[in-house]
């Protein structure tokens, strides 16, 4: 990727400003978003880390996308990203939410050594990346995060168990998914009851391109209202098998 940076700030300033994100549009914040994308796609050239390309699809589905729940994180909280993949949402709110404590968590080495490496490329301090499975993680993290959260990463009834063990009592999970998550939800209510959660707000947002295509997304906020049972989480291949 060879655009300007002058051409990507444009277009950063376009879709921010589109999907009331204005908050986030100083020089500085811009130009780590840049930094970071640039990084990304030469990165993305020998490892395979994410199928979008391009700096208005990478802004959009990526950066705007794992902002659109931003305000569900209480201020200087402590953040576990279960299953982060390359980095989101932990990057772009590690960003632009130098407050938070962001652990980024994945089990695909790869994908935590990227993020270790980009985190270091941007100066990004507030991120601690670690390389296991949430299931494992939560043995020495039991209720340790103020907040967790996850960005397309599995069904809502599976994520929950993976996600809940580790907030603390009111603490919150944050789940992030696309327009099939209130349908996820509804399947889901019970687990997460049974997991020690009480389901605080749902929100619905539709993200615009500037070439007029639209994402509709949701993002569900759970309170941590009781202890986890110590039971959960389950073995993964138990919690795919027979989610609560």
């Amino acid at each position: 990727m060879t655009e300007s940076f002058e051409h990507f700030k444009q277009i950063y300033i376009d879709v921010f400003t589109k999907n009331k994100l204005e908050g986030f549009l100083g020089e500085e914040t811009i130009k780590k978003f840049y930094d970071f994308a640039i990084f990304l796609a030469e990165a993305n050239e020998k490892t395979n880390l994410t199928a979008i390309s391009g700096f208005e699809d990478t802004i959009l589905k990526h950066f705007a996308d794992s902002l659109i729940a931003v305000g569900a994180f209480p201020e200087g909280a402590s953040v576990v990203d279960v299953g982060c993949g390359a980095g989101f949402p932990s990057v772009p709110l590690a960003i632009v939410r130098p407050d938070l404590k962001i652990t980024p968590l994945d089990s695909t080495g790869k994908k935590i050594d990227f993020v270790k490496s980009a985190a270091k490329a941007l100066g990004l301090t507030n991120l601690s990346p670690v390389c296991a499975r949430a299931e494992e993680f939560v043995r020495d993290n039991r209720e340790s995060f103020d907040v967790a959260t996850a960005r397309a990463v599995s069904r809502l009834n599976v994520l929950s168990e993976l996600a809940m063990p580790l907030v603390r009592v009111g603490g919150r999970f944050v789940a992030m998914k696309a327009k099939e998550g209130e349908c996820e939800l509804a399947e889901a209510e019970r687990g997460i009851a049974t997991l020690g959660g009480n389901v605080q707000r749902v929100e619905k947002v539709t993200l615009s391109s500037v070439s007029g295509e639209e994402l509709e997304r949701v993002s569900i906020v759970v309170a941590k209202a009781s202890p986890t049972p110590a039971k959960y989480p389950r073995a993964y291949a138990k919690i795919t098998k027979s989610p609560l």
